[in-house]
Order: structure tokens, then sequence, then C-alpha cells
């Protein structure tokens, strides 16, 4: 089954193929798991929520419409597990401190951190994570490109003008158009500026 496309894989899976389940299972675990480990920094939970997103895919197979690849599905499930995982256990301080580090980097700041565990919860992941990645996958796609080196595969402002062969002001500006096109396709939800940067933060993978 190696050679079978994951949207075929998925057509067996609905049929109960356990052979196909386990194919996809191999091809997409470490990649899931990563984006568990990268937000909570211990392994063995960050498993426990793979196994989980998948043995919900299996258990849920015959009722499941994917019309996105396979993999961004899995990836969406993820997120969703996380938000549940920060919810029922707060943001502890090991994350607050990745947070932090995060929005750093993204020079944002806001006073509202303190009542976050509470604002949090009330957040709908489902419909707020789709809306952050329809925003990136619209956006040009110099700028996505940009501006995923920079969240999702973590390389500096330096390292991506030296990759792309422009200025560092050039790649900043691109980052900050990317989070106002992010900020503005969630404003009539009217999330504080630090929810939405914790939003932007699950979603990179």
């Amino acid at each position: 089954m190696k050679a079978t496309a994951d949207n075929e894989l998925f057509e067996l899976i609905k049929q109960s193929s356990y052979p196909a389940f386990t194919e996809l299972y191999q091809r997409h675990w470490k990649y899931i798991y990563s984006i568990a480990y990268r937000k909570i920094a211990d392994k063995d939970d960050a498993f426990d929520l793979t196994q989980n997103v998948f043995m919900e895919f299996y258990d849920k197979r015959e009722k499941l419409v994917i019309n996105i690849p396979v993999r961004n599905f899995l990836r969406t499930a993820m997120i969703y597990k996380l938000s549940n995982y920060f919810r029922t256990r707060g943001f502890q301080e090991k994350h607050y401190q990745n947070f932090q580090q995060f929005l750093s980097q993204v020079q944002e700041s806001d006073t509202s951190f303190d009542t976050l565990a509470t604002k949090e919860a009330e957040m709908e992941f489902e419909e707020m994570v789709e809306l952050v990645y329809q925003t990136i996958e619209e956006m040009p796609d110099r700028m996505k490109e940009i501006f995923l080196m920079s969240r999702t595969e973590k390389y500096s402002i330096t390292e991506i003008a030296d990759q792309l062969g422009l200025s560092s002001q050039t790649v900043k500006n691109q980052v900050s158009k990317a989070l106002i096109r992010i900020r503005t396709a969630t404003a009539e939800h009217k999330l504080p500026v630090t929810q939405m940067m914790i939003l932007v933060w699950l979603t990179q993978s």
C-alpha cells in the first residue's frame, strides 16, 4: 500500500481496512506527534494525544467527510486536542514561558494575559482554527512562504532574508502583513490580541 495515495487510503479505511489505516498512521504519526510535542514539551502527553487523534479518526471513519488533504485534517484534529489540553490543564507556567518567547518574536504585548485561562476556555477553536488556516492559504505566495518559514520552520528573520535574497526589513514587513491579515480575518470574533496570538501559536505546525 506504500504507493497508494492518502485519499485512496482514506476510502479503504472507511470500508474498515485496517492495513490501510496502519499505512496512513505510519506515514503521518511523527508529523502529528511533533505538533503536540512542540507545544506541550511532554513526550508522554504528546504521544497520548497523537494516539487519540488516530483512534478517533478510525472510530469515526464511516461518517467522516474530508474535503482537504488527509494530513491537514489530522493536523487540525491535533489542534483541537491541544485546545482541550490547555483548557483542562490551564495555561501552565512552562507553556506560558514558551508562548511569551513566541510573543516576543512578533513584538506583541497585551495586559489581559492574566485572564487568559478563563477567556481561552470560551473560544470556539474549531471555527477559529479553520479560519486561520484559510487565511494563511489565501496569502500571496511570497507572503505565505515567508510567514511559514518564520512560524512553522522556525527560521529567523535574518535566515529567511539570506535564503530568499531579501532584506531583513522586507521579511519583517511580510510577516507583519501576514499577521495583520489574520487579525483582520478574526476581527469579528472580537478576540483580545493575546488570545488571537495564542490561536496563531497553537496552529503553527
